[in-house]
């Protein structure tokens, strides 16, 4: 994906990832747009989180990124630490976070972008849609 062609994101323990690395081979990429100060956000990554291990243990080619709106670095790993999944995030200094919220019209907290591995945009509703059908949802992403 050329938005984050590049890009290294960071992980909990501050270390880092190449993007391309960490999402090679996988179809289905997931772009959550959430911060820890945000009570929607908070319930909604337990409940991804779960939804997230169910889908691994199927099998599933996806993986989630995090997109982080809070406003301090240490606000992004204190959220980050709250996780019980530790996806990598975009960090927090780069550009590439403002960017992203424009390129799919991001305007509220939580948001679950879900895309196939080439960039192209699978839906913008991936909170509703999780929340609605569950694991089950990545059948019809996956088409």
């Amino acid at each position: 994906m050329e938005h984050i062609k590049g890009l290294r994101l960071v992980r909990r323990d501050k270390s880092e990832i190449e993007a391309e690395d960490f999402l090679r081979e996988k179809e289905i990429i997931g772009f959550f747009f959430g911060n820890r100060l945000c009570p929607w956000c908070l319930g909604f990554t337990s409940y991804l989180d779960d939804i997230y291990v169910k889908l691994q243990k199927q099998g599933a080619s996806f993986e989630v990124i995090l997109v982080s709106s809070d406003d301090r670095e240490e606000g992004m790993f204190g959220y980050m630490d709250q996780m019980e999944i530790e996806w990598p995030a975009v960090p927090f200094g780069s550009d590439v976070r403002q960017k992203l919220a424009k390129l799919y019209d991001v305007k509220s907290t939580p948001a679950l972008i879900i895309v196939k591995n080439d960039g192209t945009v699978i839906t913008t509703e991936g909170v509703d849609e999780v929340e609605e059908k569950e694991a089950e949802v990545f059948k019809e992403w996956s088409r």
